[in-house]
């Protein structure tokens, strides 16, 4: 805290002069020393070794020069690092003085009794939480002080290095070093890949390469100079020798070498523009089709190096697409590369889905990786959802070769699409619409795509709950599709499409598309639960904005929208009970109780308006209306479809189905309470049912989109 750094800086002019120096008495040596041995005028055997001699001192000057700049460089890069952390360590007392702590000279932060008033000093004397607020201030500057050695320990290493020279001479004395490196970053780097080729690593070693990683968390300098030491096959190399150590005692320090090894790769690949990325690039080509394994039980480097990305999770956009690309090329040319022949813990089996995955938590990298594009010509969803043959588990039964599908496939590609059609992390909550052409463009195309052979309610039992997400995220456009009375919708529906309205971007498929869809996610209970949620909320959000009292018309229209959309829940919901049968109670049951357990927890779509103007205001008041009347339990529902599931969901109980209606008389009559209507006012009790027929022609064409007589 009291050095004077200023002292780094002036030390490093004196070098700079002293490399000035050495270049002035190299041009005098060169002119009255050596010019006699390369003149001419001076010849034999003498000549021959004053010859040799004066080259070798000539070539020292040049050296010193080297190093003499490399030493003023590497101070003046102390001198940067060192006031930047002590920059940080100033504010960080001062933060905690401020707090009412007092920083001994070590760095322990105590409550300052002194100058705490009478009040505030009983308070705190009395706080059972006093020791972890000082503990946390005491660690907060602690990490700090680490940071500064750290970053001293790594001048140190630079300042060795620039002073130590390979070139020995026949007296056994080192010469000036002509390779001194002025750059720290980059002499940590090459020491790294140094400790990174040992065939193991004593404790001294280990600390020292923890010490590294921690200097030079996120520096490009770093992390490139070092994998272009080890090269992307010893990257590899390291990266399995380190999660075989993962175990044991020092399991916490392999672990966090494996981090600090992803971070490099995430550092080094940032920019693409750099020489290192295409050499790295090209390198990582021939390594990843490498077999670290056996012939018999072989695991290739693309599962290894993705497995290793796994353990951090912010990547350059550039650098995930060309490792998708790579990685989609490769298996094209190498059929069932990816076969799981025997488990390897911590190796990811299929690395692409896995890397869909790390994409997954980059929702703009996801949506642009599998955006089909204005254009239709990014064909990466299509490949992925209908295209590629998923890798399987191989199986030896009783010597014969079978394989099976694996369990986990496809849980990477959930997350991904999920991430790229709605711009928000997997299974995170947010405001639900509000998208961008290239989001809808993924929803749109993952739904037709995933119904093209018209199997869309068997969807992959891993990608239904990351559907069911995405599909709750677009209510407002499904609430649309299934009202059947938007001409937009219904026209582009027809053909499938995505367009700009105003602000907004709406998405649209057709409706057979969305039902089965909707049936395949239906499988998840949990996450059916949260698109009948979401439409239940929406459907009464789309009430209260509508005058009751106003145009009988409008009010009609929204009314015969919600009953069609629920119609339609309801063809679904039947469905599923006339497959499940004996385990339809259960799927009641879960269904209701994840409606019921998140319906205290208000959903908000975006955009939304009032007439014809955006009302921020005005839309807060609509949804917390909606809210409120939406505030009714899942009791009848669940009665419902425990009493069809209990009548063997015969045809005729499926047709008699009809609860989303009740669900829609429920809100009109909470609607009109809140307009000061009761419930036996005659334009009510007009209301109540006036939406049968829309929902049951709707629940009929879901049966009929599911192959089912109605």
């Amino acid at each position: 805290m009291t050095t004077d750094l200023g002292l780094l800086t002036k030390a490093a002019e004196k070098w700079d002069k002293a490399a000035k120096d050495f270049e002035s008495v190299q041009k005098v040596y060169d002119s009255q020393v050596r010019n006699i041995s390369t003149d001419g005028s001076w010849t034999g055997v003498a000549s021959t070794s004053a010859f040799a001699t004066s080259k070798l001192t000539y070539g020292q000057y040049t050296a010193a020069a080297k190093e003499a700049r490399a030493i003023a460089s590497l101070l003046r890069d102390a001198h940067g690092q060192f006031t930047e952390l002590r920059g940080k360590l100033q504010h960080e007392v001062a933060q905690a003085v401020e707090a009412g702590m007092k920083v001994s000279d070590d760095g322990t932060a105590r409550f300052d009794f002194e100058k705490a008033s009478k009040a505030l000093a009983d308070a705190a004397r009395h706080d059972p939480d006093l020791h972890t607020t000082e503990s946390h201030w005491t660690q907060s500057i602690g990490n700090l002080v680490q940071a500064f050695d750290d970053a001293d320990q790594g001048v140190k290493l630079a300042l060795t290095d620039a002073t130590t020279s390979s070139d020995i001479f026949n007296d056994g004395v080192n010469g000036f070093n002509s390779k001194a490196e002025g750059d720290i970053e980059k002499v940590e780097g090459r020491r790294q890949a140094e400790l990174a080729r040992l065939t193991h690593w004593d404790d001294k070693q280990l600390a020292e390469m923890q010490r590294l990683e921690r200097d030079n968390k996120n520096s490009a300098e770093f992390s490139q100079t070092f994998l272009a030491e080890l090269g992307p096959d010893k990257t590899i190399d390291y990266a399995n020798r380190l999660r075989g150590l993962s175990s044991g005692d020092k399991k916490q320090d392999y672990e966090q070498l494996q981090s600090g090894l992803a971070t490099n790769i995430a550092a080094a690949t940032r920019d693409p523009k750099t020489p290192f990325y295409d050499k790295w690039r090209e390198g990582l080509r021939e390594a990843g089709v490498k077999n670290y394994g056996s012939k018999a039980d072989p695991y290739y480097g693309y599962q290894s190096f993705v497995s290793l990305m796994e353990h951090h999770d912010r990547y350059g956009k550039q650098f995930l697409h060309d490792l998708g690309n790579d990685i989609i090329d490769t298996e094209k040319k190498h059929k069932d590369i990816w076969t799981q022949w025997r488990r390897h813990p911590g190796i990811a089996s299929d690395p692409l889905d896995h890397l869909m995955g790390i994409m997954g938590k980059d929702p703009a990298t996801a949506t642009s990786f599998l955006d089909p594009g204005q254009d239709g010509k990014n064909d990466h969803l299509k490949y992925l959802l209908k295209d590629r043959a998923w890798p399987k588990i191989a199986l030896n039964a009783n010597g014969a070769l079978l394989s099976q599908d694996d369990p986990a496939a496809r849980i990477g590609l959930g997350a991904a699409l999920e991430a790229a059609a709605t711009g928000e992390m997997p299974g995170t909550k947010h405001t639900l619409g509000g998208h961008t052409e290239a989001e809808a463009r993924v929803m749109h195309d993952t739904l037709r795509t995933l119904n093209e052979d018209g199997k869309g309610d068997k969807l992959p039992a891993n990608l239904r709950a990351p559907l069911g997400n995405m599909l709750t995220d677009y209510t407002s456009d499904t609430h649309e599709i299934l009202s059947r009375t938007n001409e937009d919708y219904k026209k582009l529906g027809e053909e499938g499409g995505v367009w700009k309205d105003g602000s907004s971007v709406r998405m649209a498929v057709h409706k057979d598309d969305l039902v089965r869809i909707m049936r395949g996610v239906a499988d998840d209970p949990k996450a059916y639960a949260s698109m009948y949620n979401a439409e239940r909320q929406y459907a009464a959000d789309t009430l209260v904005r509508v005058p009751f009292n106003g145009n009988p018309d409008n009010r009609a229209a929204v009314i015969e929208a919600a009953s069609s959309a629920y119609g339609f829940y309801d063809g679904v919901s039947s469905d599923v009970v006339f497959d499940k049968r004996d385990k339809a109670i259960q799927w009641a049951r879960d269904v209701s109780h994840a409606v019921t357990g998140s319906s205290g927890a208000a959903l908000n779509f975006v955009p939304a308006k009032m007439g014809d103007e955006e009302t921020p205001k005005g839309i807060k008041v609509g949804l917390d209306i909606a809210n409120r009347i939406t505030d009714f339990a899942m009791y009848e529902w669940t009665k419902e479809q425990i009493s069809e599931a209990s009548q063997a969901a015969g045809e005729q109980n499926r047709a008699a189905f009809n609860h989303g209606q009740r669900q829609v008389d429920s809100l009109i009559v909470e609607w009109g309470a809140k307009n000061d209507h009761q419930t036996t006012d005659g334009l009510v009790r007009h209301l109540v049912g006036s939406g049968q027929e829309r929902h049951d022609s709707a629940r009929n064409e879901a049966f009929i989109a599911l192959d089912r007589e109605k």
